[in-house]
């Protein structure tokens, strides 16, 4: 079996494909209406004839399996379109896979989580949203399971799994803060995070053990150990605000270990999903602005965009320089609008 790329030619096929599985070409997942002919797709092939379909949509919240078919089950046609469509999120730079189910789809369920996705948010109520695009949408789907919600499934597609924080990720994320710290340190870049150790700091370690409880902090976890942080909340006092919603990335950290596999970029994909999922718009991050910049160069590499310089006062009455930045993840409204 073999997966390429659709061409034009196969739209006759694929659109009889989604007229079979879903009444239409037009779909409608995350409260979205979509024609899903018009998407990107892969096309899985057995002796030179289609018989699997994958559409998918790249987006801020990563690479999004919109529809996937195999008109006959049992020939792993499945699997091979999800490992391709892996292979085409990796080479699209995109660090996370993801999908939405209907709550009533088990054997899909079933499927995805043995191949590694996990769930990762419930959207209640959903597909009754859906039905305002999509009348014809039963009420009842398999297995004579009432269908309300959709569960939003997700798989890693770069190094590590990022998942919710728990109070016993809080010595391993400040261990992770000592190592950077004594990495920048060794490269004579003692301004961004000083040389005292983060893990017996008890300010540190009461924030760190704050953010827990309300879901601010997350672990980017890899074989079981700890391999990153990142806390999302709201913007500090001193930082200027925006007057519209928006998720801030308070806290980014990863091990120096795993420096140039892109645990970075994983974290700040996990924030801007996050993000999405809450109808939030605007992602922005502030960082240390001295030295070279090198790292206000990093996050404008990452889609940010410089906004506001500032100086903080620290505890011992340094001033720390820093930068603001922002991501829009939808088009700003206009007055217009």
């Amino acid at each position: 079996m073999v997966v390429r790329t659709a061409s034009e030619s196969d739209l006759p096929w694929l659109t009889e494909v989604l007229q079979a599985s879903y009444g239409a070409i037009l779909v409608v997942a995350g409260d979205r209406l979509r024609n899903a002919a018009e998407l990107p797709a892969l096309i899985a092939e057995s002796d030179g004839r289609p018989v699997g379909l994958l559409t998918y949509d790249i987006t801020p919240a990563g690479f999004e399996i919109v529809t996937i078919d195999a008109p006959v089950r049992g020939q792993g046609t499945g699997t091979e379109l999800l490992a391709a469509a892996r292979e085409t999120a990796a080479r699209a730079g995109c660090t996370r896979l993801w999908l939405l189910t209907t709550n009533d789809n088990l054997d899909a369920l079933r499927f995805y989580q043995r191949r590694g996705m996990r769930i990762v948010g419930v959207h209640p109520g959903a597909v009754q949203r859906a039905r305002r695009h999509k009348p014809g949408i039963p009420a009842t789907g398999d297995y004579g399971i009432a269908m309300h919600d959709e569960l939003e499934l997700e798989l890693p597609a770069g190094p590590a799994h990022v998942r919710p924080g728990r109070l016993a990720d809080v010595q391993p994320v400040l261990a992770l803060l000592d190592g950077a710290s004594r990495w920048l340190a060794g490269l004579g870049r003692t301004g961004q995070w000083g040389t005292a150790p983060h893990s017996t700091n008890p300010r540190r370690l009461a924030a760190m053990a704050n953010w827990v409880p309300p879901g601010h902090l997350h672990v980017a976890e890899q074989d079981g150990t700890v391999v990153g942080g990142l806390v999302v909340g709201t913007a500090p006092e001193g930082v200027p605000p925006v007057f519209e919603p928006e998720l801030y990335v308070n806290l980014l950290v990863t091990d120096r270990r795993h420096k140039g596999e892109g645990l970075g970029g994983v974290l700040l994909g996990h924030a801007r999903a996050l993000a999405l999922r809450r109808g939030i718009g605007v992602l922005r991050v502030d960082c240390y602005a001295g030295d070279d910049r090198a790292l206000v160069g990093w996050y404008v590499r990452q889609g940010f965009t410089p906004t506001e310089p500032f100086t903080a006062t620290l505890p011992d009455g340094t001033e720390w320089p820093g930068q603001v930045l922002e991501q829009y993840l939808r088009r700003p409204a206009t007055a217009a609008e």
